[in-house]
C-alpha cells in the first residue's frame, strides 16, 4: 500500500511539473525580433522625446533610402540627412559606411534635429522580466548623446555618451550597460529606449542592445505544491509508522 502511494504521488508531482513548467521562457530580443512592419509587435520604433511623447515611424527601406546597402531603416517621412532612424545591419557581418561602424549584435539608434529616436518594448503580458541590453557609440566621430530610458513616460536613466569613438573597420566606441530583474509589468506597460543629439545631431549614430526575457513564475508554484505534497506524504507515513 505504502508503495502504491508513494508511486502515485510521484506520478502526480511529474503530472504537476509538466503541465505547469514551460517548455522555454519568452525571450524578446530588440535585433532578432526587428521587423518591416511597425507596431505590430512587442517592439515599435518611434521618434519624439523620451518619456514624454511617441510618435510611431513611417517610412521604412531596405536599403535605407536606397542609399545604404545592407542597412534597413524606419524613418520620418521628411528625414534630414537620413535622420531620425532606426536601422538594423541585414548583412551578417559588421557595415562600415561614412564614419559608421555597425556590428550585428545592435540596432542603429539615430537622433534627429530636434526630436529623439526611441525603441518601444510594450509588454505582451502581465508577468516578470528580466531586462538587459547597453548602448554604444558607432560613430568615429561622436559628439555625444544621451541615453535615456523611460518607463510608462517617466525617466529612469539618462546617461551622456561622448567617447571614445568607434574604430573603423570593426570596433565600436564607448558602452554605457543596463539592466534590471524581475521587473513587474502588467500587459500594455511600456520602456522607452531613447537617444537624444544633446545638442548636436551630426555624427551621432548609436547602437542599441535589449533583451526582456520573461520570468517563469508557474514553476515555483508548481515546485511549491508538490513541495507540500511531499512534506504531506511523509508525515502521513510516519503517522502509520508509529501507529502500527
Amino acid at each position: 500500500m505504502t508503495t502504491s502511494k508513494s508511486t502515485s504521488l510521484i506520478a502526480f508531482a511529474v503530472s504537476v511539473l509538466a503541465v505547469a513548467l514551460p517548455a522555454n521562457a519568452a525571450i524578446y530580443d530588440a535585433v532578432t525580433g526587428f521587423s518591416s512592419s511597425n507596431a505590430t509587435g512587442v517592439f515599435s520604433y518611434g521618434t519624439g522625446v523620451t518619456g514624454t511623447s511617441f510618435t510611431p515611424l513611417t517610412n521604412y527601406s531596405a536599403p535605407c533610402q536606397g542609399m545604404v546597402s545592407g542597412l534597413g531603416c524606419w524613418q520620418t517621412t521628411t528625414p534630414v540627412l537620413l535622420v531620425p532612424l532606426v536601422g538594423k545591419n541585414l548583412t551578417g557581418s559588421t557595415l562600415d559606411f561614412s564614419t559608421v561602424v555597425l556590428p550585428t549584435n545592435v540596432l542603429l539608434v539615430h537622433p534627429g534635429q530636434s526630436t529623439d529616436s526611441i525603441v518601444r518594448f510594450t509588454a505582451p503580458t502581465t508577468g516578470k522580466y528580466n531586462v538587459s541590453g547597453f548602448f554604444e557609440l558607432l560613430d568615429t566621430h561622436p559628439t555625444g548623446v544621451n541615453a535615456i530610458i523611460a518607463f510608462d513616460n517617466t525617466v529612469v536613466f539618462d546617461q551622456m555618451l561622448s567617447g571614445p569613438g568607434a574604430l573603423s573597420p570593426s570596433t565600436p566606441g564607448g558602452l554605457v550597460p543596463f539592466g534590471a530583474n524581475g521587473i513587474l509589468l502588467h500587459a500594455g506597460d511600456f520602456l522607452d529606449y531613447g537617444v537624444n543629439n544633446a545638442g548636436n545631431f551630426y555624427n551621432d549614430s548609436t547602437g542599441l542592445s535589449l533583451t526582456f526575457a520573461a520570468v517563469p513564475e508557474p514553476a515555483s508554484w508548481a515546485l511549491m505544491i508538490v513541495g507540500f505534497g511531499l512534506v504531506g506524504f511523509s508525515a502521513r507515513r510516519r503517522t502509520n509508522a508509529v501507529a502500527a
